[in-house]
């Protein structure tokens, strides 16, 4: 599938079925893999967590981890 297949059935699952605002989106092309950032804002963990299983899901998808933004300070 091409990336921007993926980055619509992405966006599709965060802001349409889960209705999850999306603050910041960046995707990067790097030997024919893209890796991408989103940042979301959740009510709770329960939320974040099944965003992450939905996304796992996908076609396309070969990982998703979760990090705070905390982290990148």
């Amino acid at each position: 599938m091409d990336d921007v297949g993926v980055m619509h059935k992405i966006t599709n699952v965060v802001s349409g079925e889960m209705k999850i605002n999306i603050s910041a989106l960046s995707v990067e092309a790097r030997e024919g893999l893209f890796q991408g950032n989103i940042k979301v804002f959740v009510h709770d963990k329960e939320e974040l967590e099944d965003l992450v299983v939905q996304l796992k899901g996908l076609p396309g998808i070969e990982s998703v981890e979760r990090y705070d933004t905390e982290d990148l300070a």
